[in-house]
């Protein structure tokens, strides 16, 4: 897991450097757990650019050019995957982190302890997304996908195509039930179209006649499954806004 952290105020950035650190060296040290720190959003956004992407980004809120809410929104332009925690001395932004989908928001003065279950929090919902997976046979090749990358799948005649997050579609041959038992077992799924099923993670928005994907694509929902499948969406942003906030 790759963690970047940051914080304009040096002091802060050093008391969750330091929780981070010894969280890395005592409690998992058999986990490839690195942290780099930034004390301002330009720099991160630019070893984001440069360098590589990281799975945990730990934002202050309130800083000055570039407040936290505006930089997780650069991060989500690219990146809808990473987990993203708030760390402010404010409350004031709570309602705003929903719309960047933060993971929590922790209000300062925050304790060693709080820090610590948190990132325990983070490190157990991971590992399980990625441990969840599914096997395409396409043309005679064998790929296994991480169910938390599949953005939806679509039925085209004989043949299922899963859209991932990014950018990628894989096809093989089938019908659309044989994967739905699979991936409907988690609840970030909902089949939404006799030829669709998505992941809820990726909605940006719901109509009474499609989902809005984050990569903007409609996706349909028919008339007969609109009621259930609006109630499943509600549950299932209620339930994780209660579980992160």
């Amino acid at each position: 897991m790759k963690i970047a952290l940051c914080d304009d105020d040096d002091m802060e950035l050093q008391k969750a450097k330091k929780i981070i650190e010894e969280f890395i060296d005592q409690k998992h040290p058999n986990y490839q757990i690195t942290l780099h720190t930034f004390m301002n959003g330009d720099d991160l956004l630019h070893h984001i650019n440069k360098y590589e992407d990281f799975d945990l980004f730990i934002l202050d809120i309130i800083m000055p050019n570039m407040n936290g809410i505006e930089l997780a929104t650069e991060i989500r332009c690219k990146n809808t995957q990473s987990k993203i925690i708030f760390l402010t001395s404010s409350p004031e932004f709570a309602v705003n982190s929903y719309k960047v989908d933060a993971f929590y928001y922790l209000l300062k003065p925050f304790s060693e302890k709080e820090l610590n279950s948190l990132l325990c929090k983070v490190l157990d919902i991971m590992e399980q997304e990625k441990s969840a997976s599914i096997v395409i046979k396409e043309a005679g090749k064998l790929s296994r996908v991480q169910i938390h990358a599949i953005q939806y799948i679509e039925s085209v005649k004989h043949n299922i195509y899963f859209h991932l997050h990014s950018g990628e579609v894989l096809s093989c041959y089938g019908t659309i039930n044989e994967f739905c038992d699979i991936l409907m077992s988690d609840k970030r799924f909902v089949r939404c179209h006799k030829s669709f099923v998505i992941n809820m993670n990726y909605v940006i928005n719901i109509s009474s006649r499609d989902f809005v994907m984050k990569d903007k694509t409609l996706i349909p929902i028919s008339r007969q499954a609109y009621l259930e499948v609006k109630n499943s969406y509600t549950d299932y942003f209620f339930e994780k806004g209660n579980n992160r906030l």
